[in-house]
């Protein structure tokens, strides 16, 4: 007979905390400070080797399995519980690990493992340790060759509770207001703090862990609830919708046209999901940082009734021309004359853009 774990009292849960982000340095520090008397402290980074690594630049190679992180937290959670102790774990991962999958996989196996002992989920935080320079530099210096690194830095923005800014001196005061408005949009349920100000009452708040699958300012922004324009005085916020799909040669031709720097003001991220007629069966991934663009397939087939039509894009920007931005991209809707014609004979259109991957 399986004996039922048995269970903690529920005043000593405190739950995961979750650490990752760019410095390895910074991250072991930051855990070990969140750290309480009677938190469980592990680092998947030290297991790994014992050696601290230089700053992992995501574009240099691949990126750690995000399982790895997954099973050493989730083993500990369930021994601490089986043992009848509280699960209370400062966890810090492998700088460069991707924390909205880890975070996402985590959560699901503590939830469905050891359910909600107190109504909240047992993931608690995840604290994302940032250089202020490095996205500085990504989303506001015009590199246009560093896509990698750019999603994986702006990725650990989205998916955080707690956003630990690092070398926020070295940032321009002008450039620093900037970030500190896109930030507020990009992830409008974190608290963004320098990394020297983060503590554990940094943490008062929570359970903020168990909504990140969806709290990215991009989800927030497609949402039918939220305005699709938006202006805080900085950062203006504009959403693209339109059930059609693109011809792919018209968005190749206006994406390089129009979204050059300065054209219709300044993109500094855009985020969503897009169909192209050539491809009509795949529902694509449209990503920006800056000035590099990523369009990708996603696990979703276009005919399921659970995904996303159409276009739905989130821009977000400075001195965004959005009049401009909606008449270029609904050129590059299909017209009506498109529309009517067999879309078996759409597969033919000129399609500039890399062959996505069988799904």
């Amino acid at each position: 007979m399986i004996e039922p774990l048995p269970t903690p009292r529920l005043s000593r849960h405190r739950g995961v905390v979750l650490v990752g982000g760019q410095s390895p340095a910074l991250v072991e520090r930051l855990a070990d400070e969140l750290a309480g008397p009677a938190s469980r402290r592990l680092s998947t980074e030290r297991e790994r080797q014992p050696e601290p690594r230089p700053d992992l630049d995501p574009d240099l190679g691949p990126s750690p399995d995000p399982h790895t992180a997954v099973d050493t937290i989730h083993r500990l959670a369930l021994d601490l519980a089986h043992d009848g102790a509280a699960v209370d774990i400062v966890a810090s991962v492998e700088p460069g690990t991707p924390l909205r999958p880890t975070g996402l996989m985590l959560g699901a196996l503590l939830d469905a493992d050891l359910g909600l002992p107190d109504g909240r989920s047992l993931l608690q935080h995840v604290v994302s340790v940032v250089s202020a320079v490095d996205l500085a530099e990504l989303v506001l210096g015009g590199v246009d060759d560093r896509f990698r690194a750019a999603e994986h830095v702006v990725e650990l923005v989205e998916y955080a509770t707690v956003v630990a800014l690092a070398d926020t001196d070295a940032v321009p005061a002008a450039d620093r207001r900037t970030l500190e408005r896109l930030l507020a949009r990009l992830a409008p349920e974190a608290a963004v703090l320098p990394v020297d100000e983060v503590t554990r009452t940094s943490l008062a708040t929570r359970g903020g862990a168990a909504h990140l699958g969806s709290a990215a300012g991009w989800m927030q922004a497609l949402s039918e609830h939220t305005p699709d324009l938006a202006h805080d005085g900085t950062i203006t916020t504009y959403v693209y919708r339109d059930e059609r799909p693109f011809h792919p040669e018209r968005l190749a031709a206006v994406v390089e046209r129009t979204f050059a720097p300065g054209t219709v003001g300044t993109v500094l991220r855009s985020r969503g999901f897009t169909q192209f007629a050539t491809r009509c069966d795949r529902v694509g991934s449209w990503s920006s940082v800056g000035q590099m663009l990523s369009l990708d397939p996603t696990s979703s087939p276009s005919w399921h009734p659970d995904s996303p039509h159409g276009q739905q894009i989130a821009f977000f920007g400075l001195d965004l021309d959005v009049a401009t931005i909606r008449r270029e991209l609904d050129s590059c809707l299909l017209s009506d004359a498109e529309l009517l014609r067999d879309p078996a004979e759409w597969r033919d259109f000129a399609d500039p853009f890399p062959v996505w991957a069988a799904g």
